[in-house]
């Protein structure tokens, strides 16, 4: 119940344009669980709020950033979550 509520607070947030929180809720997300709602949230957020031009500002932080949590928190997940 608790992921569902974390990742639903992150698509929303998403949608309104509240990075911070979008970016909580991947860490809280791949903290507590194998959190592949926190690729998708930052896929999400990266297609809604990505420019259409060809610069520096089209790399697509938040899926980059959400894959490098998911993969950092995994040892510290499954030692503490056991």
């Amino acid at each position: 119940m608790v992921r569902i509520f974390l990742s639903a607070i992150g698509y929303m947030s998403a949608i309104v344009g509240i990075p911070v929180v979008a970016a909580v809720c991947v860490f809280a997300l791949a903290l507590r669980y194998r959190a592949w709602e926190a690729i998708v949230l930052g896929l999400f957020m990266d297609f809604l709020w990505l420019p259409t031009d060809l610069s520096l500002y089209t790399f697509p932080y938040f899926t980059f950033g959400a894959l490098i949590v998911v993969w950092l928190f995994e040892p510290l997940r499954a030692q503490f979550l056991r």
